[in-house]
Order: structure tokens, then sequence, then C-alpha cells
């Protein structure tokens, strides 16, 4: 008989199902989407019933496609966006919509827990910093603001942890997602209930923190799309499975994932924290294991800015290509039109800070660059100008993970950046260090088919699964000539940066801009 995992790899805009056997190949998979609600600018909210409902459909069909009998299927494990949030009764019910991790309504939150508990407390406790983003201050919010609701909920659930209990009727979560609430002490592996107290919270009202990679239970209920065979696992936060699945398992090793963003992860033997808070420190998706994270908002979000509002040429080429048949993505067409351009587009500098700079920085006010514009310059430097400038953002953070005491030797490339092999090269050259490509762009799901098959007791080692199962099928290595030549451009983008920010400019920008 045949073996076969299932990875849930449930995003912020959909979810979807892949199959996969024990040497990490896939056999089929379906995607489903759902929307999300925005009651006010800075809300926003999802349906945990539609979770649900769109799992269940990409569970049956991912089946189906892969025309295998769902009994043969040993093990899933699910892999999500993280810090978003849901109550739920005593039934497992939701009581209200949940908070998704691009809510900015908790900033009153965040100010108190600043004023009140102290940003080195959290950081020290916790290795996040205090922002709206981690769902701690979401929950503080429903104690605020919806006492009936605080007061009513059994458990505060992450999407994983909800997904997990409609397998399996069990209130459990992970370590790794556990780790971006701001309440789970990533030094002793548990709720933290100094912070907990501090806070108000009631920590009874979270659920079970367990590793990774664990065995919970079999599925309760074949209406589930599963066989009730299959035993369910413990999985982890996207980022997390995202690093386990393009083999980030040992030190050394990093990923930086391009999508919107770009998330850049590095291994820890034991959590690593950076006094001057620019870099976060999280569990890993492999038991009693570390990472160093480090997030830019916007990565891909300002190529696609440039193709929807520079890329005319792009576009129109692409929809006549279309209508004779020929499909071809102007993400395409527009980094070969970057190609042409050389080695520094051409004396320009960009800086992706379009809605603001995660790390190193964290400045909610700065906003995009672009400087050295001449009559002589050309969209394809434009194009060029941003590969480059979001590089050299991975590189900024790069540099503080090697003064925390990192050798980084590889980089793993995942997302949809990862597609353009121009960019590819660029990172590798900008940074100085090769990057490889794994053989699926969804490393997420990769992830979590590792840790349904180390749980399942396939693999005796969660390490030797990662290897057995991670392909990387390309590798690009850094171009001496173009690294000596970045390292002088990168050192124009970090004074450009600095200069700015010293001088109050964006902070003048943003009351202009009120």
């Amino acid at each position: 008989m045949s073996k076969y995992v299932a990875a849930l790899d449930i995003g912020t805009t959909g979810t979807r199902c892949i199959i996969f056997d024990l040497a990490g190949n896939e056999h089929g998979r379906d995607y489903e989407e759902w929307e999300s609600f925005y009651p006010t600018t800075v809300m926003v909210e999802q349906d945990a019933d539609l979770w649900w409902k769109a799992v269940k459909k990409t569970i049956v069909n991912a089946i189906k496609n892969a025309k295998i009998d769902r009994d043969d299927i040993l093990s899933v494990a699910i892999t999500n966006q993280r810090e978003t949030i849901v109550p739920v009764d005593s039934n497992g019910e939701p009581l209200f919509n949940a908070i998704v991790w691009q809510d900015r309504r908790t900033t009153e939150e965040c100010n108190w827990i600043k004023g009140n508990i102290g940003i080195d407390k959290i950081y020290n406790t916790t290795g996040l910093t205090v922002d709206p983003y981690f769902s701690g201050s979401k929950i503080l919010w429903f104690k605020n603001h919806k006492p009936e609701i605080y007061s009513k909920t059994y458990k505060f659930l992450l999407v994983h942890d909800y997904i997990l209990y409609k397998l399996t009727g069990k209130y459990i979560t992970d370590h790794s997602n556990a780790s971006r609430t701001m309440l789970f002490d990533i030094n002793s592996l548990k709720w933290s209930d100094s912070i907990g107290s501090l806070m108000g919270i009631d920590l009874d009202k979270m659920p079970e923190a367990l590793p990774s990679g664990k065995e919970i239970g079999n599925i309760i209920s074949s209406n589930t799309g599963f066989s009730t065979k299959t035993k369910v696992i413990t999985g982890g936060g996207d980022q997390q499975c995202a690093a386990l699945g393009v083999g980030v398992v040992k030190s050394g090793r990093m990923k930086c994932t391009t999508g919107t963003g770009s998330f850049i992860l590095g291994y820890l033997d034991k959590p690593t924290f950076d006094k001057d808070k620019r870099v976060l420190c999280s569990c890993a998706a492999i038991p009693g294991k570390w990472v160093q994270e480090a997030s830019i908002f916007t990565s891909g979000a300002v190529l696609r800015w440039f193709r929807d509002n520079i890329g005319a040429e792009e576009r129109l080429k692409a929809e006549k290509e279309l209508e004779m048949g020929r499909k071809i993505d102007p993400y395409e067409l527009i980094t070969k039109k970057a190609e042409t351009s050389p080695v520094g587009a051409n004396g320009l500098v960009l800086i992706p800070h379009f809605i603001g700079a995660g790390a190193p920085h964290w400045n909610p006010y700065a906003r995009g660059v672009i400087l050295g514009l001449t009559l002589g310059h050309k969209t394809a430097d434009l194009y060029r100008a941003v590969l480059e400038g979001v590089a050299m953002e991975v590189k900024k953070s790069l540099n503080v993970f090697q003064s925390l005491g990192m050798n980084p030797s590889e980089m793993r490339i995942t997302g949809g950046g990862s597609r353009s092999n121009l960019w590819n090269q660029i990172m590798a050259d900008v940074l100085g260090i090769p990057c490889g490509r794994g053989e699926l762009e969804e490393s997420t799901a990769v992830g979590a088919s590792i840790l349904a098959s180390y749980g399942a007791g396939e693999f005796s080692d969660l390490i030797k699964a990662a290897e057995n199962m991670v392909k990387i099928n390309k590798k690009w290595t850094p171009n001496p000539n173009n690294t000596e030549r970045y390292a002088k451009l990168f050192k124009i983008s970090e004074n450009l940066y600095d200069k700015l920010n010293r001088t109050g400019i964006y902070d003048e920008l943003a009351k202009f801009s009120i």
C-alpha cells in the first residue's frame, strides 16, 4: 500500500490542501479562497466558518485529484496565517469574527502595554516587539471593547488551532504559533503567567501548547473529508513551516519568502535576542529550536505597484499574447526588461518602504524613495531598481543577524518572487552568499508535510525527514564583481535612509499627508 500525507496550508486569502508521498512528491492539490471583511479602514476580519467550509472542500478535491483512497493518507498537519485569532465557546463555535493579523485596531492596547508592561519585558520574554500585529493585543481588545464576548470565550484560537479542533475535537496549538501571540515565553516554552497577569488575560482561555510534529489523535469524523484512520499532527506557523520546507534545519541556513512582503528566517539552536530589538525571535517548527526573524512589509507589493502604474506596455503585451493562446505573466516581461539594465540600475537607488519600514528600522512613517532619476533613465532601470532595492533591505536584516552571531552560508528562497531567475541572481550578488530555490513554490505546505510524516512515525528524526523530502532544484552563486559593486550601492542605500530619518523628513511628510 502506498503511503501519503496531507498538508493543509491556510493562508490569508484562502486555503490549499496538497497530498504528498513520503519522498516529498506532490500527487494532488486543491485551492479555495474566502473573503475578508473591513468594518473600518483599520479593521480586517474573517469568518472562521468559511475557513472550515473551504478546508473541507479542498480536502475532498485534493484526494480526488490525487486519485488515491483516503484510507491511504497516514496523517495531516496544518500550516497557517499567523497571529489571526478567533474566540470560541465551549462547543468550539465562534463568538465573533476572527481578527486578522493585518488588523490595526489595537493601537491603544499596544500603547497601554508599552506604558504598563514595557517593551523590554515583552521582548525578553516573547521575542516580539509590541505591535497590533500580534495576537495578545487583539485579545486585550476583546477584553476592553467586547467584555461580553471575552467573558463567554472558552478558548482564543489561532487558525491552526481552530481547524485542528474541527478535525480532532481538541483545543491545541503548537509552539511556533503560540510564540507569535505576545503571551508565550519562548525561553520556558510555556504561556507566560507574568505577562498574562500584567495584561489581565486569563491564560486558561488559551489552548494547550505542544511542540510541532506531535501526534494528538485521529480524525474524529469522516465528514471532514479524511478517513478516521488518518492521524492529526501538530503543525506550525506559515513562515516557520516555509523554513522547514526548504531545509533550514541547521546553522548557517536561512530562508527568504517574498510575496507581498518578505520574511527572512535563520535557524537557531537557542533563543537569541537583539538588544536594539531590530529583529524578532520565535519558536521554530522544529521542536526545541528557534528562528531569528525579520519582516519587510512591502517587497513584491512594490513590484506589483510598478506593474499596475508603470507597466502598461507589459500588461498590454501579456493581454495580446493571451488572446493568441499564449499565456505569459506581465512580471516575466517586467523582469526580462529589467535584465537589460546594468548592475546598479544606471545609478538608481530605491528604498521599498511603501507602507512603512519593518525590520530592522520599525518605522511606520518611512516611505518609498527613488534617488538618482535623470532624463536618461528608462523603465528597465526602474524595474531593476525595485529588484535591487528589495535585496538591499534583505541585506540590512542579514547584517543584523550576523551581528548577533549568525554565520549565514546559504539563503533558501521561496514565494512568488523566487520565480524570477534575475531576482534570485541579484539576491545572491547583493547578499554575497549562494541562493537556492525549492522544487515546489509552496514551501509552507512542504514543511507541513514533513511534520505530518515525522509525527506519524515514518521518520525517527525530523531533520532527516526534511533532508529526505526537501528538493532544492536550482542554485545561484554570487558574481564577485557584482557583489563588490553592490556593496558600494548598499552603503548609499543605508546612508540615504539614515539621513532622511535623522533629519525628521519622514515625520514632517507624515504630518503634511494628514
